[in-house]
């Protein structure tokens, strides 16, 4: 099952603003909860959906970043994390509440941190019916506390917006055409093995073991499937037992070495085999193998390139400072899933195993699921190892990685770690095809 490109859609604001009541006239549906009592929305409300105007979205409704709490400061954390991870902030103000308030830091604060990230920043003004008794003796009108609300923005001329009553339903259209007209242009599209053609057979070394859950493969094994699949390209399955494989024993080595062999030839019998695409915790076997006139490389490389929008050479790179590892550096290894790990997992035992043997006295630490640590935290670590980041989005990945750029810390990728620890050799050749 292929992933679906969606734009995220991060709604952002004070409490009460209407943040919710945007979300749910966007949703059609009662997705968050609306209420007059402060901090309502507790954490962050998210809803995948096909708009007509622009098809796959993720929509995040975020807690208001005014809340006074040591749990309204976690909520404000949170909230800005996401920020990070969207494609267009929409800022929902009430003006009269933020000209009665006396301040426009809320306002301020997400607009610069938007500009700072460079995101597309369209603000949405919640007009309602009772504003003139809101105004009433002020001496403003509801115009002027537009005009004062607008004065924050960096970029006041170029910085979208509109005026509507988000409690009317009948305003959806209007709200829709306008997120529409505020969208930031696509990206172009990368293609998950771009350098495959449609001629010779790909094969697909896939080394089911203990942590393989029943009933389907892993999400990178099924898009690289249907991708090759899309092409016309000729495809091979194969299971080697890599207990067996890495056995002492040269006959029962040899025997796994034979059977992988026969199938390999039968499969590319007459235009030959293009590439082998592994499980990149058995790149130690592919590597010795496989012909070397063969590209080989691994799924983990495959989705990493995918995942950061073509940005492999960023991970590429940082495998540089793992030849600088020394005694007392630390480590981080994030994976982006959380999963039971059992057995011979890759983040927790074969990595930290094998990376300890070569670089003895290194610091290992770990980072599971949604949550990355900050900027102040990252500063800690000579090097982080991500995941392929198959289960994550395109934005999340690009959130994690301005977030390591900010403290100056390299990142690279299990694939890309699991060959280096075999040798520059094989790095390089994981690494040839998409050069």
């Amino acid at each position: 099952m292929s992933r679906v490109h969606r734009l995220v859609i991060g709604i952002f604001g004070r409490i009460n603003s209407g943040k919710s009541t945007l979300m749910n006239l966007l949703t059609q549906q009662e997705t968050s909860i609306v209420d007059a009592a402060p901090g309502t929305t507790a954490d962050i409300k998210s809803a995948v959906m096909e708009i007509h105007a622009l098809g796959p979205v993720r929509i995040l409704d975020t807690a208001g970043l005014d809340e006074e709490s040591s749990l309204g400061e976690k909520k404000r954390m949170k909230t800005l994390a996401a920020l990070e991870e969207v494609d267009l902030v929409l800022l929902v103000i009430d003006p009269v509440q933020s000209f009665l308030s006396g301040n426009l830091d809320v306002e301020a604060s997400v607009a610069a941190l938007t500009r700072s990230l460079l995101k597309r920043l369209s603000v949405v003004f919640n007009i309602h019916a009772d504003f003139p008794e809101q105004l009433a003796g002020s001496g403003a009108t509801i115009e002027e506390t537009i005009e004062y609300c607008r004065s924050v923005f960096p970029d006041r001329a170029g910085t979208r917006y509109t005026n509507l009553d988000l409690s009317e339903e009948d305003n959806s259209t209007e709200l829709v055409e306008f997120i529409e007209s505020s969208r930031p242009e696509d990206g172009e599209k990368v293609d998950l093995l771009p350098f495959v053609n449609g001629q010779s057979p790909v094969f697909l070394h896939i080394p089911l073991d203990e942590e393989s859950p029943g009933g389907r493969l892993l999400r990178p094994q099924e898009m690289a499937m249907e991708y090759l699949l899309r092409l016309g390209v000729p495809i091979g399955l194969y299971r080697t037992d890599l207990k067996l494989a890495r056995s002492g024993s040269n006959t029962i080595s040899g025997q796994e070495q034979s059977k992988f062999s026969e199938f390999l030839d039968s499969i590319g019998s007459g235009t030959g085999i293009q590439l082998v695409l592994t499980d990149s915790q058995a790149i130690d076997i592919m590597s010795r193998w496989v012909s070397d006139e063969i590209a080989l490389t691994t799924f983990s490389i495959m989705m990493i390139n995918s995942t950061s929008g073509g940005n492999l050479p960023l991970f590429a790179r940082g495998a540089d400072e793992l030849d600088q590892l020394k005694k007392g550096d630390k480590v981080l290894i994030v994976e982006a899933c959380n999963h039971d790990r059992i057995a011979e997992d890759i983040g927790t035992v074969q990595i930290p195993g094998k990376l300890k043997k070569t670089c003895p006295g290194v610091i290992i630490d770990h980072s599971f699921g949604r949550e990355f640590p900050t900027p102040e935290k990252l500063a800690e670590y000579k090097i982080v190892i991500h995941c392929g980041g198959c289960m994550i989005s395109t934005q999340k990945l690009s959130a994690r990685v301005s977030r390591l750029a900010e403290a100056g810390v390299p990142v690279t990728n299990y694939g890309i770690v699991l060959a280096w620890l075999e040798g520059p050799d094989i790095l390089q050749r994981v690494l040839r095809p998409w050069r």
